[in-house]
């Protein structure tokens, strides 16, 4: 069972299984097509689709956390009380694996970064509701995790990815330390059948423990 973790202004926490206002939260947000698609995923159509994807897609992961705005009542934010707004996971490498470009990632990528890319690094994934957008809370959950990764899990790296146009993503992994690797050219996204070149990015142990993330 994933660990609870708290930051300032956040709960991080597991996904509420057979939970009918967790999964109305999630297709609140999750409905969004301005969410899913950058993320490779079609938008939700209803809030049983939700319960479904809390039930075998979020809760078999690890490494899955819900993420909850702890002051539902801060100024400029609309959320209930321990309602998901967001999801943040750890899972296994997806973009590039030791044997080489297999999967649309750069050979000469993988060789420069062959000591992280075996079995003690992970990637991340996370996205959180539009109306939530633009107020810190993404790199303050990615600083979190990143934090829980390197001194709970003691993994060699974590890297990440995003579309190379989603310039936002990209600033929020920057934000917590996380730097450009390379790129990965048009990897089908076979849930919403579309092909997008991927910025790769990665934040090493020694990275993190040199800066322990810098968020800004």
């Amino acid at each position: 069972m994933n660990d609870t973790i708290e930051t300032a202004r956040l709960l991080l926490r597991p996904w509420k299984i057979g939970d009918i206002a967790e999964a109305d939260s999630l297709f609140r947000y999750a409905s969004d097509p301005q969410i899913g698609l950058l993320c490779g995923w079609p938008p939700h159509q209803d809030a049983e689709e939700s319960m479904n994807v809390i039930r075998d897609v979020f809760s078999p992961v690890e490494h899955n956390w819900a993420i909850i705005i702890r002051e539902a009542t801060e100024a400029g934010v609309d959320a209930g009380v321990d309602e998901p707004v967001g999801c943040i996971e750890l899972k296994p490498l997806r973009h590039i694996d030791k044997d080489g470009d297999s999967d649309g990632s750069d050979f000469a990528l993988v060789e420069h970064y062959a000591r992280y890319v075996g079995g003690n690094a992970l990637e991340l994934g996370y996205w959180i509701g539009r109306p939530f957008w633009g107020k810190g809370y993404m790199p303050e959950a990615l600083h979190a995790v990143l934090g829980y990764t390197f001194d709970t899990l003691h993994v060699d790296a974590v890297w990440g990815a995003h579309y190379t146009d989603n310039t936002q993503s990209g600033r929020v992994m920057e934000k917590c330390g996380m730097r450009v690797a390379g790129e990965s050219k048009r990897n089908h996204f076979p849930l919403i059948d579309e092909y997008h070149d991927e910025t790769l990015r990665i934040i090493t142990a020694d990275a993190w423990q040199a800066g322990r993330g810098v968020t800004r």
